[in-house]
C-alpha cells in the first residue's frame, strides 16, 4: 500500500490549504455572533411575522449544518496542528460526501435568504418546514409515530391559510431543485449547470457509485521496486475534489455571510476577530514568511449590509 501512494499536486493542495483556512475563518463568525438577531434586522422582522417556528432558528441550522461536515474534512486535511513526520491520505468518497452534505445544506440558507420580501421569505421558510416534515414522517415506522408528525403539518397549513394556500407553501421539488435556485445570485459565483454536475458526482460518490472511480479517478503508472515489472491504479482526481469541496464551501460561505448580514451581525468585527484567532492557531510551513500571522490578522471584510422591503 506505501508504494500505491502518489502526492497530490501542489496546485491542489493549495486549494485545499485555503478552503480549510476560509472554512475555520466562517466557522469562527459564525460561533462568535449572537444566537438571536439583531432588532430591527432582516431575520427580527421576519420571526415577528412568524414566530412560531422562527427563521432564524433554522437559517442559522442550515448554516451549522453545512460548516460542521465541512470543518470535518478541513481538520483531517489540513488540521491546525501538526507532526512534522505526519502524512494525509486523501480518499475520494468521504471528500466528496461530505462536500456534497454541505452545498445540500447551505443551499437551503442561500434559497431562505435570497430575497428582500419579509413575506417570501416567511414562505420560503414554511415550505422547508414542510419538507422537513415531510422526510420527518418518513423515519418513523409505526402509524401513530406518521400520524403525529401528519398533524403537526396541518396544523402549520391552517395557521398560515389566510395569507398562503397549501400550494404557495408545497414542499421543494428535492434536493437538486434547492440548489439550483440557491445558484442564482447574482453575487454568488456558482454557475447551475457545472454545480449540478458536480452534485450528481458528490452524490454517485456517497451512495457508492461505481461509475464515480472511472469518471473522477485518474490512471497512474506505479513502476514499483522491480524496473522490468510496473502496473497501472486508479488514483481520486484532486481536481474533481478541489473543485466539488470549492464549489461545498463557496456556497456555505455565501450562507454564512448572508445569514449573519440578515441577522445584523458586526460582520467586519467578526472577520477580524476569525482572522486574529486563525493567526495564532494555525501551525505555519517551515520557511513561510515571517509576517505570515501578521498579515492573517490584519484582513478585513467591509460588509454591504442588505435591508428587506418594508
Amino acid at each position: 500500500m506505501e508504494n500505491e501512494r502518489f502526492p497530490v499536486p501542489a496546485h491542489a493542495s493549495a486549494v485545499f490549504t485555503e478552503i480549510a483556512q476560509g472554512l475555520r475563518v466562517t466557522w469562527h463568525m459564525l460561533r462568535s455572533s449572537p444566537i438571536e438577531p439583531n432588532s430591527g434586522s432582516n431575520l427580527a422582522r421576519a420571526d415577528d411575522l412568524y414566530p412560531f417556528e422562527k427563521v432564524s432558528v433554522r437559517a442559522r441550522h442550515y448554516v451549522s449544518a453545512a460548516l460542521e461536515h465541512l470543518i470535518m474534512w478541513a481538520d483531517f486535511a489540513a488540521p491546525l496542528k501538526f507532526h512534522p513526520d505526519q502524512a494525509t491520505m486523501f480518499t475520494l468518497q468521504p471528500a466528496l460526501a461530505l462536500a456534497r452534505a454541505a452545498l445540500e445544506s447551505a443551499a437551503q440558507a442561500v434559497w431562505l435568504l435570497d430575497t428582500l420580501d419579509p413575506v417570501e421569505c416567511v414562505r420560503r421558510h414554511l415550505r422547508l418546514i414542510r419538507w422537513d416534515l415531510e422526510e420527518h414522517r418518513k423515519s418513523h415506522l409505526e402509524p401513530d409515530g406518521k400520524d403525529r408528525v401528519k398533524q403537526r403539518e396541518n396544523e402549520l397549513v391552517q395557521r398560515v391559510a389566510q395569507v398562503f394556500t397549501e400550494r404557495d407553501i408545497r414542499p421543494p421539488q428535492g434536493y437538486l431543485w434547492v440548489i439550483q435556485q440557491a445558484c442564482r445570485p447574482d453575487d454568488l459565483a456558482l454557475d447551475p449547470a457545472p454545480v449540478e454536475r458536480l452534485w450528481r458526482a458528490m452524490s454517485g460518490a456517497a451512495h457508492g457509485m461505481y461509475w464515480t472511480n472511472q469518471e473522477l479517478s485518474k490512471i497512474e503508472v506505479n513502476e514499483g521496486p522491480d524496473p522490468n515489472r510496473s502496473r497501472t491504479v486508479l488514483v481520486p482526481d484532486a481536481d474533481i475534489m478541489a473543485e466539488a469541496l470549492d464549489a461545498a464551501f463557496r456556497m456555505t460561505q455565501y450562507a454564512t455571510l448572508k445569514y449573519l448580514t440578515y441577522a445584523g451581525a458586526d460582520i467586519e468585527g467578526l472577520v477580524g476577530g476569525a482572522q486574529r484567532w486563525l493567526a495564532a492557531s494555525i501551525t505555519l510551513k517551515p520557511g513561510a514568511a515571517s509576517d505570515t500571522r501578521q498579515r492573517l490578522a490584519a484582513l478585513r471584510l467591509s460588509p454591504d449590509p442588505i435591508r428587506m422591503e418594508e
